[in-house]
């Protein structure tokens, strides 16, 4: 055989397996290429959503902590169990009207004496804040947090997303806490809470919460 034939025959092969190797790695690095501005854009959404997230709570936390001291004084008040029938029933009635006074506790309860333990946190309240019931009910609006919660969930990764629905979690049980100190009779022992549900324990769990998500959004965003 033609010596140049036979070389042909035996280049041609190397030859062609060098373009396809050639092809191939330009293929996988305008991947690369292309994985690296979508991967850079996946990064910083992620980094929005946990900042997000993170000012939401920051924020809901400030807010729940300047009526704290409201919070406590409610709950410091334990009333009588031996409190009449009808009287209890007429406090609750009474406590439940928007806005009552201690002034006026008197007149709704009548004949019954107002235990003193009422008529004084309730003085103490109306000092603090003549809007005290309201400004709990403002500490029950947990939504920024719920949708910047759900964000993270949405971009990930799985350990984060736990952790944001934790936090989620222990925001809401903030929420419960918070609601049931502007119930309709937040000084009736019926709403007397347990350890696990006292306004400070609720209050350092979800930044306890906060806490533990920072540190591993921090060490995810860093590790990439």
């Amino acid at each position: 055989m033609d010596p140049a034939v036979t070389a042909a025959l035996i280049t041609t092969p190397t030859a062609v397996l060098a373009a396809a190797a050639a092809y191939a790695a330009g293929r996988a690095q305008a991947r690369s290429a292309h994985r690296g501005p979508v991967d850079a854009v996946r990064r910083q959404h992620q980094r929005d959503a946990y900042a997000e997230l993170a000012r939401a709570t920051l924020s809901y936390l400030s807010s729940i902590g300047s009526v704290q001291h409201l919070v406590g004084h409610v709950y410091a008040v334990r009333l009588d169990y031996d409190l009449a029938p009808d009287a209890a029933s007429q406090l609750s009635e009474a406590l439940a009207r928007p806005g009552i006074r201690s002034s006026e506790l008197a007149d709704a309860l009548a004949p019954h004496n107002v235990p003193v333990s009422l008529s004084m946190a309730l003085g103490r309240l109306e000092q603090l804040s003549p809007t005290w019931r309201q400004d709990i009910l403002g500490a029950l609006q947990v939504d920024d947090v719920m949708r910047a919660m759900s964000v993270v969930t949405l971009e990930g990764p799985d350990h984060l997303a736990e952790l944001a629905e934790q936090l989620g979690d222990r925001a809401n049980s903030v929420r419960i806490c918070w609601a049931r100190a502007a119930a309709l009779t937040p000084f009736y022992p019926f709403t007397r809470m347990t350890t696990e549900w006292e306004p400070m324990e609720v209050h350092s769990r979800l930044h306890d919460a906060l806490e533990e998500f920072t540190r591993a959004a921090r060490a995810h965003l860093n590790a990439h």
